[in-house]
């Protein structure tokens, strides 16, 4: 089962990526896109703690968007991870 994510279309919010199952690896950073309608307002990445946040604001009520991440590990390899977002007037 799927968890999706909530925010409402005023919100100014902080979501945060789990990176797990890296092996001998670890994470170096992540990129993190968000569709057109939601802005990424800011984005960052803690590499001890394997995770990342991304600060995400506006968007339509009612609309549903897969937010994107980009891992790169330290040996280079890249990971891509995503979420889906639903954005509901009224919710916060």
């Amino acid at each position: 089962m799927t968890t999706i994510a909530l925010k409402s279309p005023g919100d100014n919010i902080d979501f945060q990526m789990t990176w797990s199952g890296l092996g001998a690896a670890t994470l170096a950073s992540v990129t993190h896109t968000a569709p057109t309608g939601l802005t990424k307002v800011s984005e960052s990445t803690d590499t001890a703690a394997g995770t990342s946040l991304v600060r995400l604001s506006g968007a339509a009520h009612g609309s549903l968007y897969q937010v994107v991440g980009v891992a790169t590990l330290d040996t280079g390899r890249t990971l891509e991870r995503s979420f889906p977002l639903r954005v509901m007037a009224g919710i916060g």
